[in-house]
């Protein structure tokens, strides 16, 4: 009589047992087969009184497995899950001990289009001296022609404006002196301002003959645009204005974040900074540093979330780490005026180019459907050859650890970029040689 056709999967089955059995009687580990197929395999192998690992390996085309030293790896055309852990028995399965990695798909971070708003005090003591002849003006204005004009700047836009600036400036018109809560804009918008404990800031009248309104200093004198094509227009702009004003920080400050954030909307898949740059504390409009603070940190805990960097010329700079800070890049750049300013001011601004750069990233597009953004996790391996680090999720600029790494989503509800937390920020810029991946099909990890 003919002996019957074995069943494929009954096969495979009986081939496993005998494996599992050489295993346990030759104490070590073994490499099994899993069938061809879009069933599910489980291959497992134990030494007496130990078990190495298992791994399941789902798959349109052949898969396999390799157990041995408590660590199992998985090959597979499909998709794997590879899981490592141990366990006691002779010649068993081997149950989780608390690792599992999936099987993800691995993009090289792709950094976006910069765009930088420039907000720079033309105060009068802009005239002061500085190391090796001259003013910081000069110094300060000489560094932004270099900036703008040097080679390599391919994908980034620039766009500036001045303060103080006359009063009247803009259409805005003055300020109902009243309103209800920090996130009313309706009772300040005829003058572009902004409600803050109770009354409309950043709108109205002057101070010490600047205008206090935002609205003026939201309107660039330059709008921004990419380099090199702008750069002659900054250079013209710069060589139209002197130092003369008083520093209406809080108004200009509403203003370049303010213009940076309608920018933002408009062009969702670039980094949209600010750019404050000073030589001094506050003299006029609001001065309390605590409401301009506030100013920053609203800005960069809105969506979209506006950074704001501040470079300060001088020594009375007590107000600069502050805005800074609150506005999400940690302290300020801050120019020695015994040393080279306009090297200084260059390097800052060079500075704040690469840290922009290296903190926003686009979120990958899958080659079909929609990306899962519940399955997207941020990866960075040191350029010193340090093991890969797997950066936590959180849920925005807001929820971000005052130490330790993480990252956020621009949007949460419709999220096309991803950005780094500052501290984490702060490493992945100073590491030239670092790497940022995006990996995509497991579950996102969080904070």
């Amino acid at each position: 009589m003919a002996r019957p056709a074995m069943n494929t999967t009954w096969k495979a089955t009986l081939i496993g047992a005998i494996a599992l059995a050489v295993g346990a009687a030759c104490g070590g580990g073994a490499t099994v087969d899993a069938p061809v197929g879009r069933n599910t395999a489980t291959s497992t192998t134990g030494a007496n009184g130990s078990a190495n690992g298992n791994t399941s390996v789902n798959g349109s085309g052949s898969a396999s497995a390799t157990t041995g030293g408590g660590f199992t790896t998985g090959t597979s055309s499909g998709i794997g899950t590879t899981t490592e852990g141990t366990g006691s028995g002779t010649g068993g399965t081997t149950s989780d001990g608390g690792f599992q990695a999936c099987a993800a798909d691995s993009t090289r971070a792709q950094s976006l289009p910069l765009d930088m708003y420039i907000m720079l005090d033309q105060s009068g003591s802009m005239t002061d001296s500085v190391a090796g002849g001259g003013d910081k003006w000069t110094a300060v204005t000489g560094a932004l022609n270099s900036f703008v004009n040097q080679p390599g700047l391919a994908g980034i836009s620039v766009g500036i404006q001045y303060f103080g600036l006359p009063p009247g400036s803009s259409s805005g018109g003055s300020c109902p002196t009243q309103c209800s809560n920090s996130t009313d804009r309706t009772n300040c918008s005829n003058g572009g301002g902004y409600c803050l404990q109770g009354y409309c800031l950043g709108c109205g009248g002057g101070g010490g003959g600047d205008s206090c309104n935002a609205a003026d200093y939201a309107t660039p004198e330059v709008e921004i645009a990419p380099l090199p094509g702008v750069a002659s227009a900054i250079t013209n702009s710069l060589s139209q204005h002197s130092p003369s004003t008083d520093t209406p920080t809080s108004a200009a400050l509403l203003g370049a974040v303010d213009h940076a954030a309608t920018w933002s909307q408009g062009h969702p898949n670039h980094v949209v900074i600010a750019v404050l740059a000073t030589d001094g504390d506050p003299t006029e409009c609001d001065t309390n540093l605590n409401d301009i603070d506030q100013i920053a940190s609203n800005a960069y805990g809105s969506n979209p979330s506006i950074r704001t960097f501040v470079i300060g010329v001088g020594s009375s700079l007590s107000a600069l780490n502050g805005i800074a800070a609150a506005g999400g890049t940690t302290s300020a750049f801050i120019v020695d005026t015994t040393q080279n300013v306009n090297q200084q001011f260059l390097d800052a601004l060079n500075s704040i180019r690469g840290t922009a750069l290296g903190c926003q990233y686009t979120l990958p597009t899958p080659d079909a459907g929609t990306i899962n953004t519940n399955q997207v996790n941020v990866q960075y391996t040191p350029g010193s050859g340090g093991a890969a680090e797997t950066i936590p999720n959180v849920a925005g600029a807001s929820a971000c650890p005052g130490s330790g790494d993480a990252w956020y989503y621009d949007n949460p509800s419709a999220p096309s970029q991803i950005i780094l937390c500052p501290n984490t920020c702060t490493t992945v810029s100073a590491d030239s040689t670092g790497q940022v991946d995006i990996l995509t099909g497991c579950q996102t990890i969080f904070n």
